[in-house]
């Protein structure tokens, strides 16, 4: 369906209605050498609606934003591994509560020394196009990630590992030179996934636009800024999904969205603010399932250019903003104010400090920069791909400009934003942050550390050698308090020096017809659709 036809939808909608959203996570089972994990998948390729006994025909997904890239090895923002994580597995995945569960991976172990990891898989899987999947297609994939020439700008997540072997069609071993502490959280991140070692012969740089997983869905075709279609994979090894197709659509505007989930012509709805999840939990047709994350939203401050290069010009923009009032007023409370750069929800968070509201303070801040008649900047602001991110922007302007800090705004399609961004050609932009493996390594190296500047993530081009030293330490740390202790100082450190203006942790919205069951909405924002059902 073309965006225009969804002009008319709305138009329509609108005429009726006036006549009448590395650590220990949670269950993370102990990691010693006699530990082995047990699955408890079920093998059924012809699992249909456990309530109507049939397999519907479709399920439309609404979202903000479109994809990126349908490689998960170069995949960097989580708008778009939703779709990904729907067409690819790993070998561990989370669950709702952040528990790290068997994927392709029926059970693991670690040896004496905490350096190998041996992990028995799956058998009987295939991929999309037909072919096996077996230790070779792990070591392909994860060996793909590890090469430098190739240039993931995720491969930070798996740097640790030194060595993958096939030990036999069902048995592969993952080494480390050191203890990795995270190993586990970071097999669970989307950049882990494991990609047909055919379809990447096959499909080379297009691999891209060429998705070929095990998931429970497979690629069927994608029209850029419209529609991606997905099918149900009839032979996936944990029972096939009781819909036939997805149609994840595009559509930017919140209050499209809202009236197309609520008249019926969509059954999902992604991302909703609280203006319209609040009107629509009136409605007995629609449900509202909301959950926290472990995404924290900010503002990445160019730590590199102009004058945002001078600590207390940060700290002052910092200082100048009252996080409350966007909690309350713009996000309905649907957030919390950030006292760290990874949320509570974190593994390795700590609560480390506060920016509390004082314009005057932001004010003699900007003069001992030697800004006492104030500065000019401009926000870079995506539409339509974080909660209310528009008015937000705009509230951050207003609040901004008390304190004579004068910002224009420059809004992006979420897509152009992300690529132009990873050029630095920027003052400041509105960002959010989700690590995937719910631990602070995650969370903290690749948007802090000095080695991760664009095309990779750390986009205020923030340096601070003692920073960067803690995260490396903390990465070959086996001992959980002692890297606790080692985030802890790094987070005081980077909230100190103002890196970002730090704002908030959102919490998530799902909005779908009540006829829907079986969604899993994860705290990394992942939607998983395998278990999905339409009555």
């Amino acid at each position: 369906m073309k965006r225009k036809m969804y002009s008319m939808i709305l138009s329509g909608i609108l005429v009726l209605a006036l006549s009448a959203c590395g650590g220990d996570s949670g269950n993370k089972k102990e990691q010693t050498q006699e530990q082995t994990q047990n699955s408890e998948q079920t093998q059924n390729p012809e699992q249909t609606d456990a309530r109507t006994g049939q397999v519907a025909d479709e399920l439309i997904v609404l979202t903000g934003s479109d994809a990126s890239t349908f490689d998960p090895h170069f995949c960097t923002d989580s708008a778009t591994e939703i779709f990904n994580k729907n067409i690819f597995n790993n070998l561990v995945r989370f669950n709702e509560n952040m528990e790290i569960e068997p994927d392709l991976a029926k059970e693991w172990s670690i040896s004496e020394d905490q350096l190998t990891w041996t992990f028995k898989l799956e058998e009987g899987v295939k991929f999309h196009d037909g072919t096996d999947f077996n230790a070779e297609a792990v070591k392909t994939s994860f060996e793909r990630v590890l090469d430098e020439s190739l240039g993931s700008p995720r491969r930070s997540v798996l740097a640790a590992i030194t060595k993958i072997e096939a030990v036999d069609e069902n048995t592969v071993n993952i080494s480390t030179d050191v203890p990795c502490g995270a190993l586990l959280q970071q097999l669970c991140h989307p950049v882990a996934a494991i990609i047909s070692p055919k379809s990447l012969e096959e499909y080379g740089e297009e691999i891209s636009t060429h998705p070929v997983g095990t998931g429970a869905f497979q690629f069927v075709e994608w029209k850029t800024g419209e529609e991606l279609v997905l099918e149900r994979n009839v032979d996936y090894f944990k029972g096939a999904p009781a819909v036939e197709k997805v149609y994840f659509r595009v559509v930017p505007e919140d209050a499209t969205r809202a009236l197309l989930l609520q008249s019926g012509q969509a059954d999902v709805a992604l991302r909703l603010p609280v203006t319209e999840t609040d009107r629509l939990e009136s409605d007995p047709n629609v449900t509202i399932q909301k959950g926290d994350t472990v995404m924290t939203m900010y503002v990445a401050l160019n730590n590199s250019k102009g004058v945002l290069r001078d600590e207390k010009v940060r700290q002052a923009m910092n200082y100048a903003v009252d996080k409350d009032v966007i909690v309350k007023d713009i996000l309905g409370g649907m957030a919390t104010v950030s006292d760290s750069p990874i949320s509570p929800y974190t593994w390795g968070y700590d609560s480390s400090m506060k920016y509390e509201c004082d314009v005057e303070k932001a004010k003699e801040l900007l003069a001992e920069a030697g800004y006492p008649d104030g500065i000019e900047l401009e926000l870079w602001t995506p539409v339509g791909r974080y909660l209310m991110d528009t008015q937000v922007s705009e509230n951050l302007q207003a609040q901004w400009e008390k304190a004579g800090i004068h910002v224009n705004i420059r809004q992006w399609e979420f897509q152009a934003l992300m690529s132009e961004v990873k050029n630095g050609e920027f003052d400041m932009v509105l960002l959010g942050w989700s690590p995937s493996t719910g631990d602070a390594d995650q969370g903290l190296y690749p948007v802090f550390h000095s080695t991760q500047f664009p095309p990779n993530s750390n986009r205020a081009f923030y340096n601070n050698p003692e920073v960067d030293t803690l995260l490396d330490s903390a990465k070959t740390e086996v001992d959980e308090t002692a890297r606790r202790k080692m985030y802890a100082k790094a987070e005081k450190t980077i909230m100190e020096d103002a890196a970002w203006t730090f704002l908030y942790y959102p919490k998530q919205a799902l909005s779908y017809r009540s006829n829907i069951a079986g969604i899993e909405m994860l705290p990394t924002e992942h939607i998983m659709l395998e278990k999905v059902t339409k009555q």
